[in-house]
């Protein structure tokens, strides 16, 4: 196994491979890396099911099928590329930062899913540059996982269930609908570098970014595409976003052009479903964000019920952008907890939205995989959760608290009189123009007092006044003003239409006449009238907002104004009002303002007084949206020449204005105001300077800090390439262990010996399967004392002999019988090993010898007969007697030959034959079927025949006699096989005579008549 990795600098990772693995796992593990391009420049980091009682072989199992280096992670290693990191057992891991953090695993009464834990850790650190493997497992480990990777824009790779060797977590993870590639793991490989190098993802091109006219008008297309597809107008969504999902979805394909994924989506309509399904982004969990949900039912849901508990219409909740539901059941569990520990019975509605069909359909099933249980609690399970098989479903109560409905917020009315709504991690995908509309929708659904949540990347906006903030890190606001904030598409009224003050537009007179007029209603001609009064007798007059703002002009007010000047253009009234109104419009506004009531002034000067001085009644009008003390307010601003003037009396409220006694009035308001806001300045920049003391110390700390760790890196480092070297060392001694003890193992199981190993304590430590046909030890016994085992030999003195070698260190072989029969070699051997301070025991080996044993006691009984046949029957005599009585048959093709060989038998002394010839092997095998045949002569070759032809014939006709071949070819040039048959001897007829005849036939006589002693005596 290759370690050798460059620690001297720190290069960061193109992308970060999380591979997750459990039973089966070492299979596509290895066929993975077999088939894995070089040099990706990724880092792997496996992350497995271990036992937490087996050592790992993983590093030197892997590392015959990978050359890059393989780490058993440790605590706050950098991740580097073209690496593997293998998690250790009993441990889960993190990813921070690029480095490898690992902790304890918890106890826990459920399994623990340490693939899930390490994939977020993965997405919220590395973002799009995740990647996510499922390969072979059981279970559903890593099914949530790849939602977060997902969710962050990462690549979702999942083994072919088909290819796996246990589908469960394949199954799970293809089951969400999020897998982008379903391969087998021989294919993973190329398909991930394909897609890392890709132009759009490793950023070399952008397709999105960089678009001309004509890829615009095929984005323009795209949209109508989704739009037609799930109905959804997804060109409200941010152009990053959109960008990067597509481009994204360019890689998964392998397309080069966004016209070419234009014609993928016109041609495929998965891939059109799977685009939407990833802008849609419909990834949530039970009680997200354990520190917002805890702040909700501490503080907000007890809020929430006490201020509700004589409301006739109960709780009204609205979850807008819900997915799958888990976040509307969570607020469900939290609102019944609440009202159960109260003994309340107050009706909660849960209006659960969100544009996503399909999404609604598996929310409004209620059934959940059982990976749930790492976000919700074991209490909150069995009373809230019935489980089914290999799933969760929400019972009753709960469901019938919460109403799921296809809505789109962006163009659907909202909800009203909603107690608090939940939208998180929505907005954000959204364009800043269509996440005001959203927030204004938000914004009319809540009652004053009403709670809002968004995500911890959203925020409020220009409706921030109108929001008091709960607590700003878990983004919960509370509703505190009612001021009507007009929908996006709503008309313009008689309030703004825009939370910007700038854009705030008071209507027309004329049209809110035609407003309440109507198309040629009956009352056309009073709401004439009545336009044409207004024209004639409401005095030239400015309407300004809250903040002092023009926001609508009444008839002619450019004597009181000043013209458009250079720079930013403003319509506050302090900007454009003449200086001669300045004092007068600014005093009475504030009093206006203050005191919540009309203010007239009268006899207020207009231009130079030493010339003609034109004198104008001014007065301010305060005009509220409603009866509610915080409602909206508007302040109408007249001017009124009194030489000019008709108007109806109300000289009893005018004041007179003095410029000098309103102009002191005004400084002295003004004073009394800077005093306040000093004083307030005062205190802030105090807690400034305290905060700056602190933060001033803390950054000292942490200097110090700083340089302590520094300090400490060096020598963690140095310590680092020490235990790289060692750890070098060992890898390369497990690997030649490991090999060492396959061999062992294959040569104790094929010698089929018993073998057990027993400490100096003569307790089991280990033992072989074939041991246990004798001793009757099972794999509970490991570490039991020997002489609490029962066993089936017949060995009285086993256990006093074990002692003995133990004690003398001496060797004992004793061969003993079982209660079935069989003969069985026990030896006691010592044993020490090479560490002479390490404990020594007694190795017993088991040897079955009954075969040998049996062999043995044949041997002998054949040996004994033969010695008793041949002492007691007068053997000698017997070949004698036979010599006269042979009958011999000659088989030749040449007459020469055969005539030769008759003739050497007949000069044969002291025997006599009788000599059948032939010249073929049908006559021959008529003589023999004719008469009795001792011994067959048989020339090898015979025309085109041969002896072997002869013996077949024979056989067939299951004839036996013993032949001897006569050739003229040497033995080594004949047929071995054929030799080993009934051919008894062979003579070279170029050496032929009759001595040679005469010892060959009786040679193969002999031979024939020990067959039959054999026979009558019983040995085969």
């Amino acid at each position: 196994m290759n370690n050798k990795v460059d620690l001297s600098t720190e290069i960061v990772p193109s992308y970060y491979i999380g591979i997750g693995a459990s039973a089966g796992g070492l299979e596509a593990l290895a066929e993975f890396f077999d088939n894995l391009p070089p040099e990706t420049d990724a880092a792997y980091i496996v992350v497995q099911h271990l036992s937490p009682d087996f050592k790992s072989m993983m590093p030197e199992l892997l590392a015959k099928h990978t050359n890059m280096p393989i780490f058993p992670v440790e605590d706050g290693v950098w991740v580097r590329p073209n690496c593997i990191y293998l998690m250790p057992p009993r441990k889960n891991m993190l990813l921070a930062e690029g480095k490898l953090l690992i902790s304890d695993q918890m106890p826990a009464n459920h399994p623990h899913m340490p693939i899930d834990i390490f994939f977020r850790a993965l997405a919220e650190d590395q973002q799009h540059k995740a990647i996510g493997v499922i390969l072979s497992g059981t279970g559903s480990d890593g099914t949530r996982g790849i939602k977060a990777i997902k969710e962050s824009g990462g690549l979702i790779i999942v083994q072919e269930p088909n290819s796996a060797k246990f589908d469960g977590m394949p199954i799970s993870a293809y089951k969400t609908g999020l897998a982008d590639l379903s391969l087998p793991p021989s294919e993973m490989g190329d398909s991930i570098l394909r897609f890392i190098r890709h132009p759009s993802i490793s950023g070399e091109r952008s397709q999105i970014k960089s678009t001309n006219g004509i890829e615009d008008d095929i984005l323009d297309e795209i949209f109508k595409l989704l739009k037609q597809q799930s109905s959804i107008n997804f060109s409200h969504y941010k152009a990053s976003t959109v960008a990067r999902r597509i481009e994204r979805r360019l890689g998964v394909n392998q397309l080069e052009s966004l016209e070419d994924y234009r014609r993928l989506l016109l041609e495929s309509p998965r891939e059109l479903q799977i685009l939407s399904r990833e802008l849609l982004i419909g990834v949530t969990r039970f009680f997200r964000d354990e520190e917002a949900f805890s702040i909700l039912n501490t503080q907000v849901i007890p809020d929430i019920i006490e201020n509700s508990l004589d409301s006739r219409e109960g709780l009204r909740i609205w979850v807008a952008g819900c997915s799958s539901g888990e976040e509307a059941y969570s607020l469900a569990i939290l609102f019944d907890e609440h009202l159960r520990s109260k003994g309340l019975d107050i009706p909660v509605k849960i209006f659960a939205t969100d544009v996503d069909e399909e999404a609604i359909a598996n929310a409004s099933s209620g059934v959940y995989s059982a990976d749930i249980i790492q976000d919700v609690s074991l209490e909150r399970l069995e009373r809230y959760f019935d489980r089914k098989e290999t799933t969760y479903c929400v019972k009753p109560k709960v469901r019938q608290m919460v109403i799921f409905a296809v809505h789109n917020m962006i163009d659907d009315p909202p909800f009203s009189n909603i107690n608090m709504v939940c939208c998180r991690n929505v907005l954000i995908y959204f364009q800043h123009a269509t996440q005001k509309k959203v927030l204004s929708s938000l914004y009319f659904s809540l009652k004053t007092s009403g709670y809002l949540f968004l995500g911890t990347s959203e925020s409020l906006g220009d409706l921030q006044t109108h929001f008091e903030s709960v607590n700003e890190r878990a983004r919960i606001f509370v509703k505190i003003s009612n001021a009507r904030i007009p929908l996006g598409t709503h008309p313009p009224s008689l309030s703004y239409t825009s939370s910007n003050p700038e854009s705030r537009v008071m209507s027309p007179v004329t049209r809110v006449l035609r407003a309440m007029k109507g198309n040629n209603g009956p009352r056309s001609g009073i709401v004439s009238v009545l336009q044409r009064l207004v024209e004639e007798y409401v005095p030239d007059c400015i309407v300004l907002n809250e903040s002092f703002d023009a926001i609508h002009v009444y008839g002619d007010v450019s004597k009181y104004t000043k013209g458009i000047r250079h720079g930013k253009v403003s319509n506050n009234i302090k900007d454009i009002i003449i200086d001669d109104l300045s004092v007068a419009v600014s005093t009475a506004l504030y009093r206006a303002e203050k005191n919540n009531s009309d203010v007239f002034y009268k006899d207020v000067t207009v231009g130079d007084i030493s010339q003609n001085p034109v004198y104008i009644d001014l007065s301010v009008l305060v005009v509220s949206d409603s009866d509610q003390a915080n409602a909206a307010r508007h302040y109408l601003l007249q001017f009124v020449n009194q030489k000019e003037e008709i108007q109806k009396d109300t000289s009893n409220k005018k004041i007179s204005f003095d410029v000098s006694e309103q102009s002191r009035q005004r400084i002295i308001d003004l004073e009394n105001e800077l005093i306040k806001k000093q004083e307030h300045l005062q205190v802030t920049i105090e807690e400034l300077e305290t905060t700056n003391e602190e933060l001033q110390s803390a950054n000292e700390e942490l200097m110090s800090a700083n340089e302590e760790l520094q300090s400490t890196n060096e020598e963690l480092q140095s310590v680092n390439e020490e235990l790289y070297t060692v750890n070098s060392e060992y890898q390369q001694k497990i690997i030649e262990l490991t090999e060492a003890n396959e061999d062992l193992d294959s040569v104790v199981n094929a010698t089929n010996i018993g073998i057990i190993f027993l400490d100096d304590q003569l307790a089991i430590r280990r033992y072989t399967s074939y041991a246990t046909n004798y001793i009757n030890v099972r794999e509970s016994d490991i570490g039991r004392p020997f002489h609490h085992i029962s066993h089936d030999l017949s060995y009285e003195d086993f256990f006093s002999d074990i002692l003995k070698v133990s004690g003398n260190r001496v060797e004992i072989e004793r061969s003993c019988s079982t209660d079935i029969g069989h003969e069985i070699l026990v030896r006691l051997i010592p044993f020490q090993s090479i560490d002479e301070e390490s404990e020594s025991g007694v190795l017993i080996t088991l040897t079955d010898i009954t075969r040998q044993k049996n062999t043995e006691k044949s041997l002998k009984n054949t040996h004994d007969k033969m010695l008793s046949y041949f002492t007691t029957s007068g053997r000698p005599n017997k070949l004698l007697e036979y010599i006269g009585n042979i009958s011999l048959l000659v088989i030749d093709d040449e007459e020469l030959d055969l005539a030769n060989i008759c003739q050497l038998l007949k000069k044969i002394p002291g025997r006599k034959y009788t000599v059948f010839t032939a010249q073929t092997i049908d006559s021959a095998v008529e003589i023999i079927n004719q008469n009795t045949i001792d011994l067959c002569l048989v020339d090898y070759m015979m025309g085109d025949y041969s002896a072997k032809d002869f013996v077949a014939e024979l056989n067939a006709q299951e004839i036996s006699v013993p032949i001897v071949i006569l050739s003229g070819y040497p033995e080594n040039g004949l047929d071995a096989s054929f030799l080993r048959t009934q051919v008894f001897d062979f003579l070279s007829k170029d050496e032929l005579n009759s001595q040679l005849l005469k010892r060959s036939i009786d040679y193969v006589l002999e031979r024939r008549n020990l067959q039959s002693v054999f026979e009558e005596i019983g040995i085969e």
